[in-house]
């Protein structure tokens, strides 16, 4: 699972300003996509469990708290859908709603979810 693979897959489902790993400096509402490792996979039955985070800024909180509450909602419990060549069997949030980390410099507001997957590569 290639980073463009799952920036695209995000902007089919909800549409929003990807960024790979970080925020950049001059956009206010957008979104930073972190693989974060994972569990252990297996070689013998083709299954990996990677983890993802997805921190969501934007200047306005609500619009923050909405954006990562539309994320959270379409993608925990999602089942069975394609990144690229990785198929994804189950993604669940390893927290009951999105987190809300605070402010940045520019008092823009951050929430963060982090997704665990279960993967296999086709």
């Amino acid at each position: 699972m290639r980073m463009v693979e799952l920036i695209a897959v995000l902007q089919q489902f909800i549409p929003f300003r990807y960024f790979a790993n970080s925020f950049p400096a001059t956009v206010d509402d957008c979104a930073a996509i972190r693989l974060t490792g994972g569990g252990e996979a297996s070689v013998k039955a083709n299954l990996s469990r990677p983890t993802i985070q997805i921190l969501i800024r934007a200047s306005d909180p609500a619009t923050a708290e909405a954006k990562a509450t539309e994320i959270y909602q379409t993608f925990n419990g999602k089942r069975d859908f394609d990144v690229g060549p990785t198929h994804v069997i189950f993604c669940t949030s390893r927290q009951s709603s999105p987190s809300f980390l605070g402010f940045d410099e520019n008092d823009r507001t951050i929430y963060s979810i982090n997704f665990a997957l279960i993967t296999e590569e086709a």
